[in-house]
C-alpha cells in the first residue's frame, strides 16, 4: 500500500475480480467503481488524465474483442469520449475526476443511505455491509473496499467525490480507530448517530475553510 499521513491508500494493482468487458453495460458497486479508479490511477494523483483514461479504454474494448478493434480505433473512441464528457468535466480541464468518472460508468446508488437515516446499525445491517463492499469475503473492510465505504457515506453528506475527499475520510476514521482496517465493530461505531454527525461536521468544517 501507498502510506499517506498514517494511512495507505489501496496498491494500483487491484483490479481483483472487475470484468472490464462489462462495465460498459451494466451498473458498477462502488467496491468495483475504486478497484477500477486505484487501477488506472497511476500516479495517485486524484486524476485520470490521458494517457490513463487511453489504457482504460484499450483494456475495456481492445480486450473484449481484438479481432474487430483495432490501437487506432481506441485512440478515435477515447478522444470521442473525452468529447462527450466534458458534459461531466465542470471545471473543464480534460481530466477526469473521480465523480466525473462515476457518472459516465453509472455507479450504483448509495448503498449506505438508508442505513444512515436510520441511526442505529443493527447486526443484519453489519452483515449486508460487510456482504456488498467486501470483494475477499473475509470480516473486514480494508483498500479499495474502505474507500467505497467512504466514498458512499461522502455521497450520503452530498460531498463531491473526490480522491482528496475520500482521503480526509479514511485519515479521520483512521484517527478515531487507530487502524485503516474496519471490522464488525469499527463498522457499527463509523455508522452511529453521534459519529456519523462529528464526521460530518468536521468535514463540511474543513471544506469550508
Amino acid at each position: 500500500m501507498n502510506c499517506l499521513i498514517g494511512f495507505c491508500r489501496p496498491r494500483s494493482k487491484v483490479i481483483g475480480g472487475v470484468n472490464l468487458k462489462k462495465l460498459k453495460n451494466r451498473t458498477l458497486t462502488c467496491t468495483e467503481f475504486m478497484q477500477v479508479w486505484f487501477h488506472y490511477d497511476k500516479d495517485k494523483n486524484g486524476f485520470l488524465e490521458y494517457v490513463e483514461f487511453s489504457q482504460f479504454m484499450k483494456d475495456l474494448f481492445i480486450k473484449s474483442n481484438t479481432s474487430d478493434i483495432t490501437p487506432k480505433d481506441v485512440e478515435r473512441y477515447t478522444a470521442e469520449m473525452i468529447k462527450l464528457t466534458c458534459t461531466y468535466d465542470e471545471d473543464g480541464d480534460g481530466k477526469f475526476e473521480m465523480a466525473e468518472l462515476a457518472k459516465v460508468l453509472k455507479l450504483e446508488r448509495n448503498f449506505l443511505e438508508n442505513i444512515i437515516k436510520q441511526g442505529t446499525v443493527s447486526n443484519k445491517h453489519v452483515k449486508s455491509i460487510l456482504s456488498h463492499y467486501n470483494s475477499n469475503k473475509d470480516t473486514t473492510i480494508e483498500g479499495a473496499e474502505l474507500y467505497a465505504f467512504v466514498g458512499d457515506i461522502t455521497r450520503y453528506f452530498e460531498l463531491k467525490l473526490t480522491l482528496s475527499v475520500l482521503d480526509e475520510v479514511v485519515a479521520e476514521i483512521t484517527k478515531k480507530l487507530g487502524s485503516d482496517t474496519i471490522d464488525v465493530d469499527a463498522i457499527k461505531s463509523i455508522l452511529s448517530k453521534d459519529s456519523i454527525k462529528e464526521l460530518r461536521e468536521t468535514l463540511v468544517d474543513n471544506q469550508t475553510k
